[in-house]
């Protein structure tokens, strides 16, 4: 439209036929038309800047826009190299993840052959473990069972050599038994089975001393042997045997502590002339028995029992049960003690007595223990005034 405004506008000016600047009419309307478009191209131009900011920001912005649009490219030609390069590797990690994933399935593979694997054999192996388990049990019991039987054989062994020993035991038992029987026959016995070799009351001030109390009291022993079964000879060896566990029973009794009466006995009857014997130890507490006083036993002698020879059996039963009544109260020591003088007094007095009956009483002149001989006095209840001795002191 401003086109055809300056063509009309140069129409009517060469219509007009005016003169510029002296130019001929037709210049001066080629002029004018010329000067109209490019004030029109101008006014156009400018109300276009004016108008659009794009325009504006492109005419006067273009350097800048050329220089962004520059470093834009090449930030892309980067980007694109990047991107090229993020794509190589894409393709290279895509490739590797390919072939991972083709390992990991193999490896699934594997493992899940493994696994099937791992099941059979855990099968198996409960299996085994299960007929390992029935073995063991078996094995065990099996074990069991040779125990049993090897516990069987032992006793059986153990009670064969019980049984040899005490066959061995009871020949040799025999054996003494029938030396002793022909030995007593002779009278050829010097000491009887459990009688008394030596006896000893034991207190030890230290339990350290055992051992030396007990030495001393078997070389009594030993020596007291010796005078019984070869009393020509001095004592040149060990005669008694005692077993290691009599030994030890002594010792453990005196450690104890107090006051022991320890007695060696004989295990059997011996001929004069063995070298041997065999002893055993009997240990017991020394302990206050008697009193001074105590009636161990009394009889009567009977109006016709006047004789001397039924007087001393008579006087010999009372002393025999007295004897008796104080071993049954514990008294260890055989010995007896009695005045001889008084006795016969009192024997003549009981053949010469008026009186139909006599009492006699049989009791202890002194406190005794366990191992103390026994004094024993004899005392006749109301004799005749005159008739019998004091017999309390003896």
């Amino acid at each position: 439209m401003l086109a055809v405004l300056g063509d009309r506008l140069g129409t009517l000016i060469g219509k007009a036929r005016l003169s510029f600047l002296r130019m001929r009419p037709r210049r001066t309307a080629v002029v004018f038309t010329a000067i109209t478009g490019s004030l029109i191209s101008a006014l156009s131009f400018g109300l276009l800047i004016t108008v659009n900011a794009r325009w504006r920001r492109g005419l006067f912005e273009l350097g800048r826009i050329e220089r962004s649009l520059r470093t834009t490219r090449e930030d892309l030609s980067k980007t694109q190299e990047t991107l090229d390069f993020t794509q190589d590797a894409l393709a290279t990690s895509h490739e590797a993840l390919v072939e991972a994933e083709r390992s990991r399935n193999h490896a699934e593979a594997e493992v899940q052959g493994l696994t099937d694997r791992t099941n059979v054999l855990q099968g198996q192996t409960r299996a085994l473990q299960q007929n390992i388990t029935v073995l063991d049990n078996q094995r065990q019991q099996l074990l069991n069972e040779q125990e049993l039987l090897t516990e069987a054989v032992r006793r059986r062994d153990q009670e064969l050599d019980a049984l040899q020993e005490q066959i061995n035991s009871q020949v040799n038992a025999l054996d003494s038994l029938r030396r002793s029987i022909t030995a007593l026959r002779r009278g050829d016995v010097a000491i009887a089975s459990n009688e008394p070799i030596t006896m000893a009351k034991v207190e030890l001030p230290h339990p350290s001393e055992a051992q030396v109390a007990i030495d001393s009291l078997l070389t009594r022993a030993n020596q007291a042997a010796y005078e019984r079964l070869l009393p020509e000879q001095r004592p040149g060896q060990q005669m008694i045997r005692i077993p290691t566990s009599e030994v030890e029973k002594i010792a453990r009794d005196l450690r104890n502590g107090g006051a022991w009466i320890i007695t060696i006995r004989s295990a059997n009857n011996v001929v004069a002339g063995e070298t041997s014997l065999l002893v055993f130890a009997d240990v017991r507490p020394s302990r206050q028995i008697l009193q001074v006083g105590q009636i161990l036993a009394s009889t009567v002698v009977e109006d016709h029992e006047r004789s001397l020879e039924t007087i001393n059996q008579r006087l010999s039963l009372l002393l025999a049960t007295a004897r008796n009544q104080a071993n049954r109260l514990g008294s260890l020591n055989p010995q007896t003690t009695i005045d001889n003088e008084a006795l016969i007094l009192l024997v003549q007095d009981l053949v010469s007595r008026t009186d139909p009956q006599a009492t006699l009483e049989a009791f202890s002149l002194e406190d005794s223990e366990t191992g103390d001989p026994l004094h024993l006095g004899i005392r006749w209840l109301s004799p005749p005034l005159g008739d019998a001795p004091d017999l309390d002191h003896g």
